[in-house]
C-alpha cells in the first residue's frame, strides 16, 4: 500500500508521502473489538514539514482531529456502545523515510535541513500503554541523531536517551542573519543525555540532563576573512535544561581556543555592536512580566584555555592593532539571579613579550549595577601605541615599556576607576598631524614624570555615569590623562610635590633675598637642598634661574651700603672684601665731621651751610610748637638728637650715591650665581642642568622682597 497526504496549500506536492505500508501477521477478535498485528512496516517516502510564514505548522493542521462530521460522530457512537476499538501492533518499523524541514519565515526557497535514512522501531503499540522505541537518522547537511527510550501516550510522557553527533550549525545561518549582519561559516553541535517530558518525578514539564559540545565555531562579517567570534571547542558534561519551570544549569563549561576580534571603527563605534540588528520596539509588558525572570540560568565555571583576542582601532590617524594570546583562566558563578556576582580570573600574553591579567567580580545579569574588575598589563611595547599618541598627543613613540593596573568599580551605573600607569624608558619620536592632539610640551611633561631610572609612575582616576548618552570610556580615559598632562606642564613644581616634602608649590618658584644682598638666606638654602634632591631623581629636567632686583628696596640698600663703605674708609676703618661696614654711629662727632667733609666734597661748602641753616630753622620751629602746646617757656624742654645733622647728611648723600642699572643688574646676576653654587654642593645637580638667564627688574612694589625666579625645563 502507498499513500499521500496533501496540506491545504496551493502546492501540488504532498505533505506526506509513503512508498509502502505492509502488515505482517495479525488477527481481529470481534467480541472485544480488538485488532492485533505482528508488524507494520513503513518503507520509503517523504515528509515535507513546514513552518509557515505566520508561524503555523502544516502537519499540525493535518493531524488535528475533526470536531464535526461523520468521523467525529462514529467515534462518539462507538464509545457510547461500550465496545471501543482496541488495537495492538507488536512492532512498528519505519525505514527509508526522508523528512525536509522548511521555515518559510526565514528561508522560503529551500529546506533548512533534511533528515535521511530515518529508522524508527516502536514495540507494543496500543495507543495507551507505555512503549519502547528506537530512532535514528542522518542529516544531509551534516550530523546524526539517535534516541531510545519509552513513550507513554496516556500521560503523555517520554523518557529517552538522546545522542546528537556533529550537527552542522551552518544550516542555521538564516536565524543568525535575522539577528546580526554576520555569517556562520562553520560549527558542529553534539550532545548526549537523558530527556524526560511529562514525567512528574522530573520536577519540570521537560527536563534534559547530560552534556554538549560545539566544535570549530566560526563567525565572520560579510566580505571578511578573519574570524569575528569563534572557538575550537566549547563543552560540558554537566548540563541541566528544564522547561516549566524554566531553568538552565551548567557545571564546568570548558572553552578551548576562543577567538575574538574587537575593532573600533573609523567613526568610533565597536564592530560587535555594529553587526547586531536593531529589533523593533517591543510593546510595553505588564508590570508582573517585567519583574519575572523568564529563563533563569547559572554557569558554575567557565574554564578558558589558549584564547586569542585581536584588537584594532581604525579611528586613529594611524590604524593600531594588538594581540592578546595564550589567554587562560576561569569565570566562576555566572548567574541570572539578582545581585549574583561572578568571579573573574584570566591572564594571557600581549604581542611578543607583554602580559595581561583580568580579575575581579561583576553582576553578570546587570554589569552596570555592580562591577569591580581589575586589568593589569605588563611589559607592553609602547611603539605599538604610536597611533594613540599620534592622535591625542601629536607625537610618535619610538620605544618604551608600558605597565598598567586598571581598577574599575561600577555601582548603580556610576563608574569610579583607579588606574596606575608605569612607563619605562619612554622615547618620543617625530610629530604626527592630528586635529585632536593637545598643544602641550610633552618632552617637558615626560621629564617631570620620569625618575632617575627612566620610570614614569602615576595614578589616573576616572569617573562617570554609564547611563549618560555622551559617555565614552575611551574619551574618559584620555580626558583624565590630558588633564593630568595639563596640570603637570602648567604647575611643574606641583608635579614634583611627591619629591619635595614640605612647602607649597609657590615656595619652590622663587628664592627670596635680603634687600641689597646676594647671599642665600638659611631658609632658602633648605629649600634649594630639597629641590636639588628632587632634580637628582629627575635627570631629564634642568633648572633655569633668573636673578631679579627690586628697583626701590635694592637700590636704597645698595646706595646705603656704598655710602657706609665710603664713610668707613674716611674714618680709617679697614674692611675685608665684601664685608658689611655695619650701622652708622650718627651721635659720634667723628662721624659727623666725616659726613660733612664728604658732603662738602660732593656738593660744596655753600650746600653744607644751606643744609645747616635749614636744620636750625626746623629746630626753632619745633621748639616753638612744643612750647605753645605745653605752655613751657624753656627751650630745653624739647629733647635734642645729637646725631640729627649726621642723619640728614647721610640721607642727602645716599640719594646721590652713584648706584644705577649696572650695579642692580650685577646684584641680580650675583643672586643667580649664589643659587647655582648652592645647588652644586656635595651630591649636587650637574652644572649643565642649572641654566642662568639674563637678570631682570621686578615690579616696582615696595612690599615685594627681592627674589630670583626658578623655572623647570627639559634637557635637550
Amino acid at each position: 500500500v502507498s499513500a499521500e497526504l496533501f496540506d491545504a496549500g496551493p502546492q501540488p506536492e504532498p505533505a506526506v508521502r509513503v512508498d509502502t505500508v505492509a502488515l505482517t501477521g495479525g488477527a481481529y477478535d470481534l467480541a472485544p473489538n480488538t485488532l492485533t498485528v505482528d508488524k507494520v512496516s513503513i518503507g520509503g517516502g517523504a515528509i515535507d514539514l513546514k513552518r509557515e510564514a505566520d508561524g503555523s505548522i502544516n502537519l499540525a493542521l493535518l493531524a488535528a482531529p475533526p470536531k464535526k462530521g461523520a468521523i467525529a460522530q462514529e467515534a462518539t457512537e462507538a464509545a457510547a456502545e461500550g465496545h471501543p476499538f482496541r488495537f495492538l501492533v507488536k512492532t512498528v518499523a519505519v525505514s527509508g523515510l526522508e523528512t525536509a524541514f522548511s521555515d518559510l519565515s526565514v528561508k522560503p526557497a529551500e529546506p533548512i535541513l533534511t533528515l535521511e535514512e530515518m529508522a524508527v522501531v516502536l514495540n507494543n503499540v496500543d495507543g495507551t500503554s507505555p512503549m519502547k522505541f528506537e530512532a535514528g537518522f542522518k542529516i544531509r547537511e551534516g550530523g546524526q541523531i539517535k534516541a531510545a527510550g519509552t513513550v507513554d501516550p496516556s500521560l503523555p510522557s517520554v523518557e529517552s536517551e538522546v545522542q546528537v553527533a556533529e550537527l552542522g550549525l551552518k544550516v542555521f545561518q538564516p536565524y543568525v542573519g535575522r539577528a546580526a549582519e554576520v555569517l556562520l561559516t562553520s560549527g558542529a553541535f553534539s550532545t548526549r543525555g537523558s530527556l524526560r517530558h511529562g514525567v512528574k518525578a522530573a520536577g519540570a514539564a521537560t527536563l534534559y540532563q547530560g552534556g554538549f559540545r560545539v566544535d570549530n565555531l566560526r563567525i565572520i562579517e560579510p566580505g571578511a576573512k578573519e574570524t569575528l567570534v569563534g572557538w575550537k571547542t566549547v563543552q560540558t558534561d554537566q548540563l541541566k535544561l528544564q522547561l516549566e519551570p524554566n531553568g538552565l544549569d551548567i557545571g564546568d563549561l570548558r572553552v578551548v581556543q576562543p577567538t575574538g576580534k574587537f575593532i573600533i571603527e573609523k567613526n568610533g563605534t565597536l564592530n560587535l555592536a555594529n553587526v547586531i540588528k536593531t529589533a523593533p520596539e517591543p510593546k510595553q509588558p505588564a508590570p508582573e512580566a517585567v519583574a519575572a525572570d523568564p529563563f533563569p540560568y547559572r554557569v558554575r565555571r567557565v574554564l578558558v584555555s589558549d584564547g586569542r583576542v585581536d584588537f584594532a582601532d581604525l579611528s586613529l590617524i594611524t590604524p593600531f592593532g594588538s594581540k592578546i594570546h595564550e589567554l587562560k583562566g576561569n569565570v566562576a558563578g555566572i548567574s541570572s539571579a539578582k545581585n549574583a556576582r561572578a568571579q573573574i580570573k584570566l591572564d594571557g600574553r600581549v604581542d611578543e613579550y607583554g602580559t595581561a591579567r583580568v580579575d575581579g567580580e561583576l553582576n553578570t545579569s546587570d554589569p552596570k549595577a555592580f562591577t569591580d574588575v581589575g586589568l593589569a598589563f605588563r611589559n607592553v611595547e609602547m611603539s605599538n601605541l604610536t597611533p594613540y599618541s599620534g592622535k591625542f598627543a601629536g607625537r610618535k613613540i619610538d620605544s618604551g615599556k608600558l605597565t598598567v593596573d586598571l581598577k574599575y568599580k561600577i555601582d548603580k551605573s556610576r563608574l569610579a576607576g583607579e588606574n596606575q600607569i608605569v612607563v619605562e624608558r619612554l622615547k618620543l619620536g617625530g610629530k604626527v598631524e592630528s586635529p585632536d592632539a593637545v598643544d602641550l610640551p610633552l618632552d617637558f611633561a615626560i621629564a617631570l614624570m620620569e625618575d632617575s631610572n627612566g620610570v614614569i609612575d602615576l595614578g589616573l582616576p576616572v569617573s562617570g555615569n554609564l547611563d549618560a548618552p555622551e559617555f565614552s570610556f575611551g574619551a574618559l580615559i584620555w580626558k583624565a590623562f590630558g588633564n593630568l598632562l595639563t596640570k603637570i606642564v602648567t604647575s611643574p613644581f606641583r608635579a614634583l610635590g611627591a619629591l619635595l616634602p614640605g612647602g607649597s608649590e609657590e615656595d619652590f618658584k622663587s628664592v627670596a633675598f635680603e634687600p641689597g644682598r646676594f647671599d642665600v638666606p638659611p631658609p632658602e638654602k633648605e629649600k634649594l637642598n630639597k629641590l636639588a634632591g628632587a632634580l637628582q631623581k629627575r635627570p631629564q629636567l634642568k633648572l633655569t634661574v633668573q636673578g631679579r632686583y627690586n628697583p626701590e628696596t635694592d637700590l636704597a640698600e645698595l646706595r646705603s651700603a656704598g655710602l657706609r663703605r665710603a664713610l668707613a674708609a674716611r674714618q680709617g676703618l679697614k674692611l675685608e672684601p665684601g664685608e658689611d661696614p655695619g650701622p652708622v654711629d650718627y651721635s659720634s662727632p667723628e662721624t659727623g665731621k666725616a659726613l660733612e667733609a664728604i658732603f662738602t666734597e660732593r656738593f660744596g661748602a655753600g650746600a653744607l651751610k644751606t643744609l645747616q641753616a635749614e636744620m636750625k630753622a626746623a629746630e626753632e620751629k619745633a621748639k616753638k610748637e612744643a612750647a605753645s602746646q605745653s605752655g613751657a617757656a624753656s627751650p630745653d624742654s624739647v629733647a635734642q638728637d645729637p646725631g640729627q645733622l649726621a642723619k640728614l647728611l647721610f640721607a642727602r648723600l645716599a640719594e646721590g650715591e652713584p648706584i644705577g642699572e649696572p650695579e642692580l643688574t650685577g646684584l641680580a646676576d650675583a643672586r643667580s650665581r649664589a643659587i647655582a653654587a648652592e645647588l652644586s654642593g656635595p651630591g649636587a645637580v650637574p652644572p649643565e642642568r642649572v641654566v642662568l638667564s639674563p637678570p631682570a627688574a621686578m615690579e616696582k612694589e615696595k612690599e615685594l622682597p627681592p627674589a630670583a625666579v626658578l623655572n623647570l625645563d627639559v634637557v635637550r
